[in-house]
């Protein structure tokens, strides 16, 4: 039997990228506590994302978190500032292309007209 439903959840800290980054893929993106949404990774990790990660992530993958799942990012240890001061912070950099732009066909005009002579 998998135990590794039963180990709980672990979120990612910036001691767990001492050794470098880590490339993780996106699983769901869901609301969390503190209103940060969480990240959840194929390898059953979690990331609360900050308001510089959501940034990140809308820049590169647009307004819809839908459109995140799938993706693959790099996560690895920065700083961002809170408060005027710098903190230590797991920060995400995304590696996957954007998804392609869904571009709805357009009507071909009518060869049929009359060519008025």
């Amino acid at each position: 039997m998998d135990m590794s439903g039963y180990a709980g959840s672990s979120f990612i800290r910036v001691e767990d990228l001492a050794d470098g980054p880590q490339r993780k893929r996106l699983v769901s993106i869901e609301p969390g506590r503190f209103d940060k949404p969480v990240a959840k990774f194929d390898d059953g990790s979690q990331l609360s994302l900050n308001a510089t990660n959501v940034k990140t992530l809308l820049k590169a993958y647009g307004p819809n978190s839908d459109d995140w799942i799938d993706m693959e990012v790099e996560l690895y240890a920065g700083t961002t500032k809170y408060n005027g001061e710098d903190h230590a912070s797991v920060l995400v950099r995304p590696i996957s292309p954007p998804p392609a732009v869904k571009r709805t066909p357009q009507p071909r005009p009518s060869l049929d007209d009359e060519i008025p002579f």
